[in-house]
């Protein structure tokens, strides 16, 4: 724990390669209940009448959309969509789960804080966590997808922590860091050093929401799930991913 807290200090990022914490047949029930939701999420917003994506469509035949269970920011083809904080035997978020998916997630949840904890304790302190429930969701994008520019996530204090549902390849998008970009907040040239951890269910990768990165292009056949986590220090919010937003539920 205080290596990786180490790395994630002074790089921005590490990554914990298949924890026996965090079971291949939950991270497969946690991929099927994700996309069922991601369809359904999907349909609910067409039948609002939005341009949805389309691997087949245009840059201007779609648009961007935030509702609270479902995000599409860039028009790209990749979604985020929240889910509520599962671990504990109780759900705790704005956003509602049917039970059978819920307790997917609760399994998976109570894994990665397992894991993840001693991690974020280790590079803030004990106790300088928030003792409020993290955030959770997935981030998924479609086979086709394009490449996200170059972003943070937020602020100091905040730390992502990924779960992929599915294998990262080189092919269906895995996540691209520039190392060491949290500590000069210069976005810097995107020619620089990058990595992209490929990674298998099982495996998590933690990064400083301040890291440069970006989901890069869904080349592969299939949808690519990834679940998360965001861990915050005391005093720090999230307020630029999760503002409020109107609701899907009752359509």
């Amino acid at each position: 724990d205080p290596a990786q807290a180490r790395s994630l200090r002074d790089d921005g990022f590490c990554v914990v390669r298949a924890d026996s914490r965090v079971s291949r047949r939950v991270t497969e029930r946690c991929r099927a209940a994700a996309s069922s939701r991601l369809s359904d999420l999907q349909a609910r917003v067409e039948r609002r009448g939005v341009a949805t994506w389309r691997r087949d469509g245009g840059p201007d035949d779609c648009e961007p959309y935030r509702f609270l269970e479902l995000v599409h920011r860039e028009g790209t083809g990749r979604y985020d969509m929240p889910l509520p904080w599962c671990a504990g035997g109780a759900t705790r978020g704005d956003v509602k789960l049917a039970d059978a998916k819920a307790s997917a997630f609760a399994a998976l949840h109570g894994a990665m804080d397992e894991v993840a904890r001693p991690v974020v304790d280790a590079l803030w302190g004990d106790g300088a966590a928030n003792d409020e429930a993290p955030r959770a969701g997935c981030v998924i994008s479609e086979p086709g997808a394009s490449a996200q520019p170059w972003h943070r996530d937020g602020p100091d204090g905040l730390v992502d922590v990924f779960s992929p549902l599915v294998e990262l390849t080189p092919r269906n998008g895995p996540t691209d860091l520039k190392p060491g970009t949290h500590l000069d907040g210069d976005d810097g040239d995107v020619a620089s050093f990058t990595i992209a951890p490929l990674l298998e269910p099982r495996d998590l990768l933690f990064f400083d929401y301040r890291c440069l990165h970006r989901g890069r292009a869904n080349e592969g056949a299939a949808r690519r799930e990834v679940a998360y986590v965001v861990y915050a220090r005391r005093g720090a919010k999230d307020v630029q991913n999760f503002p409020a937003a109107a609701t899907l539920e009752y359509d």
